[in-house]
């Protein structure tokens, strides 16, 4: 069933780039957590905590177009080793600054550059698939792959996150994060198909990317859903806080993460059984808000332990429908840049779900802020059926 999967990862060079961008993407799931640990830590908010942890997702969202456009006309590694360097300066700037006494508008602010700074390896990796893959019915496993991989690290980040607070401090944890980027994203860019790739010229203006409708759509859905999964980013370390111990998010935020790998190990495998595409991504996205709604029935770590899988079923399956997808709208010659704006997208609604949900959290509770990422994700989907004939491929742009 899984023979999929060993045939793309026998391709050349797969391998070494899959465990380099799990290494390079470790500010997804280890940095953002230890940046809620840390500063929760210092000054005893949540408030403050989900501020400065949304100042760095979203400069790390605004500054992505800018950084795949750099890509699309540069090449990959004369972009990602360049911003993978003031990433770690940025981090380790922070944690100078906050044991120095420093006020959380100034380490939102230094977070703001760090998040900035954050190499786009997995926008990088997606225009790749193509050329190294021969066999065109390989590429949905290879997208599933790609959000398997995120959660990986949603996985491992969360983990390693905390066990090194457990074990020594939230410093510690954000100093090997940005230590695992550093050596993730110079390997990265190392690898031959990364050093070697050029884009395609592109005729599709200022705009790049969003001349097309489709993409317009992409990214306003994917702001909602990217508000859900912030909101549980600060929801589930304030869950375990109420029953013994923020660092209790840790494995919970796991746990989400395992159920998201569950399910893109299954889209993988049956994809071509979900119907047409854009349906499929569609329904996906209608399906998320439902299912993370169950975790309000949580009335113990170990009923939500068995509850956050179910919740984080759908991510993969969504976030892979929502990569092919770009790949069939974004005109020619802006397909790094056209994954970075999907990625703002995300990253901005996660953004905005972290800084709603550690209000909500001081003001009402963990429940009251569940109840918000869901509705901002049903919006999400809404907006996307709403606009479902744009989800085809994009005419020619004039130059």
């Amino acid at each position: 069933m899984l023979d999929r999967y060993r045939r793309v990862l026998a391709a050349p060079h797969v391998l070494a780039l899959v465990v380099s961008s799990v290494l390079a993407r470790t500010p997804i799931g280890m940095i953002s957590l230890a940046l809620v640990l840390y500063v929760q830590r210092l000054t005893g908010s949540f408030a403050s905590a989900g501020a400065v942890t949304a100042a760095f997702a979203i400069a790390a969202g605004l500054a992505s177009p800018l950084q795949g456009r750099l890509i699309d006309r540069l090449g990959q590694t004369r972009v990602l080793v360049p911003f993978v360097l003031v990433h770690v300066v940025a981090v380790v700037v922070v944690v100078a600054l906050g044991e120095s006494g420093a006020s959380p508008a100034v380490l939102a602010a230094v977070s703001g550059v760090a998040g900035a700074g954050t190499p786009p390896v997995g926008a990088a990796l997606r225009p790749l698939w193509p050329q190294l893959l021969d066999d065109e019915t390989l590429l949905p496993p290879a997208y599933a792959l790609d959000s398997i991989l995120i959660e990986a690290v949603f996985s491992l980040g969360p983990l390693l996150t905390a066990a090194l607070v457990a074990l020594f401090s939230p410093i510690a944890a954000l100093l090997a994060g940005a230590a695992i980027v550093l050596v993730g994203t110079v390997w990265f860019s190392a690898l031959p198909p990364s050093r070697e790739w050029r884009g395609e010229p592109s005729t599709a203006g200022w705009a790049g990317p969003l001349r097309a409708p489709g993409m317009r759509t992409l990214l306003l859905a994917g702001v909602g859903a990217g508000a859900c999964f912030g909101v549980f980013e600060v929801v589930l370390p304030a869950f375990g806080k109420d029953h013994g111990s923020a660092s209790v998010g840790g494995p919970l935020i796991t746990a989400w993460a395992l159920g998201s790998m569950a399910g893109g190990i299954a889209y993988g495998v049956l994809a071509e059984r979900l119907g047409a595409l854009a349906r499929a991504f569609l329904r996906l996205a209608a399906l998320l808000p439902v299912v993370s709604a169950l975790t309000l029935a949580a009335t113990s770590v170990a009923s939500m332990l068995l509850l956050i899988p179910v919740a984080g079923v759908v991510i993969a399956p969504l976030q892979a429908t929502q990569n092919q997808l770009v790949g069939l709208v974004a005109p020619a010659g802006t397909i790094t840049e056209a994954y970075t704006w999907v990625l703002m997208g995300l990253v901005v609604g996660v953004a905005g779900g972290n800084a709603l949900a550690g209000a909500l959290v001081e003001a009402s509770g963990w429940r009251a802020a569940v109840v918000a990422g869901c509705a901002l994700a049903a919006l999400g989907a809404a907006v996307g059926w709403a606009r479902r004939g744009t989800l085809r491929p994009a005419a020619a742009v004039p130059a």
